[in-house]
């Protein structure tokens, strides 16, 4: 029951996009990786490395922004291609917009998830929440990849 409790808050904190958990700077702890941004209004920071095609991996940081002046979230996601150009030599890019909670029922379950719609008008990217620490790369209709793959990024302090 308390991990529930913690869950619908933290849900509740993200839809409203107005608190302003703990600021980190832009640095996280751990990955020793630096978010490209404006990091001092972040309200939550995920990271992790996801599966590709053509090599050991893409990592994902996802600094998710306070309310900004419109009245809408803002994001930051920045993809690192890992050993894209070669070993050693990896490629990042980065992705700003605004972000929206939304919820839809995927297969009988209710579902809540991110939907990040960046600003150059390329298509949205969504992470369904999976816990109050983690959420997952799936697809337009919410659904998972049929895998045995990690598509998890985990909540950074």
């Amino acid at each position: 029951m308390k991990k529930v409790m913690m869950f619908v808050a933290i849900v509740a904190a993200l839809v409203s996009c107005q608190s302003k958990g703990n600021q980190n700077n832009g640095v996280m702890e751990e990955g020793a990786m630096t978010v490209v941004g404006n990091d001092s209004s972040a309200v939550a920071v995920y990271e992790g490395i996801l599966p590709a095609a053509d090599g050991p991996g893409i990592q994902y940081v996802l600094s998710v922004d306070s309310v900004g002046p419109d009245g809408e979230c803002g994001y930051t996601l920045v993809t690192t291609y890992l050993d894209a150009d070669g070993q050693g030599q990896d490629k990042s890019f980065t992705s700003k917009g605004k972000s929206k909670v939304i919820q839809k029922e995927v297969n009988k379950k209710k579902k809540t998830a991110y939907q990040l719609t960046p600003d150059n008008g390329e298509a949205p990217v969504y992470f369904v929440v999976v816990n109050d620490t983690t959420l997952r790369l799936v697809n337009d209709s919410l659904q998972e990849a049929v895998s045995d793959l990690n598509y998890d990024i985990i909540q950074v302090k």
